[in-house]
């Protein structure tokens, strides 16, 4: 997947590194804390009418009814309502002009297909392959999984489930797998596979799901303290700034895991002098990540040895594939 600088303006964040892009000044009045209801006829690229094209510019949030069903789904230009917890929704950017579909991800379990917004040039269904997808601050797309459909969207998961984009088995299956315990997840940050890219903040810490493949299981990674040291005693987090990032096995220990930042979106900056942290370098696109996780310790790059027996080692394990070690 391409992470550069979106097209045709669907990166609406480069123009402003906060999440809440300034009001534009030609916005429609009308418009303006609207929830249009948006009717489609269907989420499969190939069967979609001129009629299916929708403009959703400067809007924060659509009510969108898919294939006659009664319950509309509630899309944020966020593309998940929790995401930006207090934070006041930013609107849709200009030209968001397009239809709804969805995408499958081959290889992967149903559950990891997504609902997107195709931005095309015009609204024949035929440019469809023309237009790209609409694009998140940080780069990745808007998109809400078919597993939080199945969840949290009952009108989506209806036309999914008419649509034969999702089944009644699956959706009791995916019940299963999620419990009581994880919640309502994040399509950004729901792993399906190791290299897969995932928003970081370095002024907080990290959590993420491990849905692998070929297990029934769904696991929680959670990395509170990756991005902190220790100064005189104290665990603190020395760098502010957003990026995305994977992980990758070390080519010298296989049992490693590493994290390389992979673009940096939100421009980084110390908290804290250098020399005050230890001596850790500022995180660089491209390159690992460097920690330093005792104030006596050395600064190097972050890792994590598969070989751990607790519950982080199971869930980076199922993440690379390792489920019977």
């Amino acid at each position: 997947m391409h992470i550069g600088r979106a097209h045709h303006g669907t990166s609406w964040f480069f123009a402003n590194h906060r999440w809440g892009a300034r009001r534009n000044s030609t916005m429609q009045p009308e418009r303006r804390g609207r929830c249009p209801k948006l009717p489609i006829s269907t989420l499969k690229p190939e069967s979609l009418l001129p009629s299916d094209h929708r403009d959703i510019s400067h809007v924060r949030l659509v009510r969108v009814f898919v294939a006659d069903t009664s319950t509309p789904s509630y899309f944020h230009s966020g593309g998940e309502p929790w995401q930006s917890g207090s934070r006041a929704h930013t609107r849709f950017p200009d030209n968001t002009r397009g239809f709804f579909y969805c995408a499958p991800r081959p290889g992967l379990p149903t559950i990891a297909s997504s609902v997107r917004f195709r931005c095309t040039p015009s609204p024949s269904p035929s440019s469809f392959a023309e237009g790209h997808d609409l694009l998140l601050p940080n780069g990745l797309p808007w998109q809400i999984l078919v597993g939080q459909a199945a969840i949290s969207y009952p009108g989506l998961r209806a036309a999914l489930i008419h649509e034969g984009f999702l089944t009644p088995q699956a959706v009791e299956e995916w019940h299963t797998r999620l419990g009581k315990t994880h919640g309502r997840l994040s399509a950004a940050l729901t792993m399906f596979s190791l290299h897969q890219l995932f928003p970081i903040n370095f002024a907080a810490g990290l959590v993420l799901h491990v849905v692998p493949p070929d297990t029934q299981r769904v696991a929680k990674l959670w990395l509170s303290q990756i991005f902190r040291t220790v100064v005189d005693g104290k665990s603190i987090q020395p760098f502010r700034g957003t990026g995305l990032a994977q992980f990758e096995v070390s080519p010298v220990n296989p049992d490693i895991l590493h994290l390389r930042i992979v673009k940096l979106v939100e421009p980084v900056s110390r908290t804290v002098p250098q020399d005050v942290a230890g001596g850790m370098p500022l995180p660089r696109e491209g390159e690992l990540f460097h920690h330093r996780p005792r104030s006596d310790g050395v600064c190097k790059p972050w890792g994590f040895n598969l070989r751990r027996q607790n519950k982080l080692g199971v869930a980076f394990r199922m993440l690379v594939g390792r489920l019977d070690t």
